[in-house]
């Protein structure tokens, strides 16, 4: 009786933490927009300064910084460089997770997380209640995958005993 509680109360536990899922991704893809334009603003400065002072080569501008001799103009160079590589990065992702499917979605956030932007929206996240049909179907799946865990920790060391049992009487 208490293991069958348990077990229903590590599938509801499964089901909400999958609910919400979906919804972090959401507010995580908003954060990252807002991140994204801000990049996008700060390459359009220094884009500015290149059509001005170098015909529109940004390229040119960002060497012209890197061959200054004070440390910190080189070192602008370096920030114009890291800020493009990670406007592109960022734009790609983005469109992952405002143009493909949540199914798709799920495992491309695992896989290309964004510390900084996991964080912020840890931080602020406010759970919601989903109502897509694909948030359920990850709540269901979390729901299923927790109690499989429960009941294999549960089912796991009679199998070693019984495993143990059959040795000593075959041995």
């Amino acid at each position: 009786m208490i293991k069958g509680l348990i077990d229903k109360i590590f599938f509801a536990l499964g089901a909400i933490v999958f609910l919400q899922l979906p919804h972090f991704i959401e507010q995580y893809t908003q954060r990252m927009g807002g991140y994204a334009a801000s990049q996008t603003e700060q390459i359009k400065e220094y884009q500015a300064i290149a059509d001005e002072h170098f015909a529109g080569d940004i390229e040119a501008y960002r060497l012209r910084l890197q061959q200054n001799a004070d440390p910190a103009v080189a070192e602008s160079a370096e920030q114009i460089t890291k800020r493009l590589k990670s406007a592109q990065s960022i734009q790609h992702d983005l469109q992952v997770f405002e143009q493909k499917p949540l199914w798709y979605q799920v495992p491309y956030f695992i896989t290309h997380l964004r510390t900084d932007l996991v964080k912020g929206t840890a931080q602020n996240f406010s759970p919601g209640l989903p109502i897509n049909l694909w948030a359920w179907g990850y709540g269901l799946v979390g729901g299923v995958l927790f109690s499989l865990v429960f009941n294999g920790c549960i089912a796991l060391p009679k199998a070693i005993k019984k495993n143990k049992r059959k040795k000593t009487f075959t041995g």
